[in-house]
This record gives C-alpha cells, structure tokens and sequence, in this order.
C-alpha cells in the first residue's frame, strides 16, 4: 500500500498561523502592562451616624486586596480603561487557546 505523503504547505499554513498568534499575544500582554488593573466598586463608610458612599479602585498586591478610593471624575475616567482590560483578556485566553490547539496539531504532523 502506498504511503501519502504529507502537505508541507498546509503544516507551513499552521504554522504561519501560530506565529501570528504568538505575536497577537506578545502585543497583548504590552497594552495590558500599560492599562490599569483591578475593577470599580462603591465602599460604603459609616460616620457620625450617616453612611458615605465613595467609588473605589479594587485590586490584588502582595500583600492583599487593596482599595484605592476615587473622585467621581477618575473613576468615570477609568472606566473605559477598565472594560477595554476586560476584553483583552478574554482576546489573550482565547489566542492562548488557539496557540495550544495549534502546536498539539504541529506535534502530530
């Protein structure tokens, strides 16, 4: 029985594919350096028998979760900021995914 012989240019292809991906990730993971982490919250402070409500920055360190409270006008600032964190990080997990697929075929091949 005669042996097929494999296609490079579909391997060549894929693996053009995965090195566009890795270069997506590597831009992505730059413009998350530079964007600000964590998410908007409201904390809630009771004194002298009224409570004040202050927006505020919520987000991990070392040492714990931190809470960095706001203006009105930062944090409407940041929001934008913050969403577009949000949708680059579900776009990296998904060319990270994309990436393993691909050298799972690559390995195979």
């Amino acid at each position: 029985m005669p042996v097929k012989k494999k296609d490079e240019s579909i391997f060549r292809m894929l693996q053009s594919e995965r090195d566009r991906c890795l270069l997506v990730v590597e831009k992505i993971s730059r413009e998350l350096d530079r964007l600000p982490k964590g998410s908007l919250g409201e904390r809630k402070v009771r004194s002298h028998g009224k409570e004040y409500v202050y927006p505020c920055l919520r987000y991990r360190s070392e040492s714990g979760v931190i809470f960095e409270h706001l203006s009105l006008e930062k944090a409407e600032e940041l929001k934008p900021a913050l969403e577009k964190r949000k949708k680059l990080q579900a776009d990296l997990k998904a060319n990270n995914k994309r990436i393993a697929t691909l050298n799972a075929i690559l390995q195979k091949g």
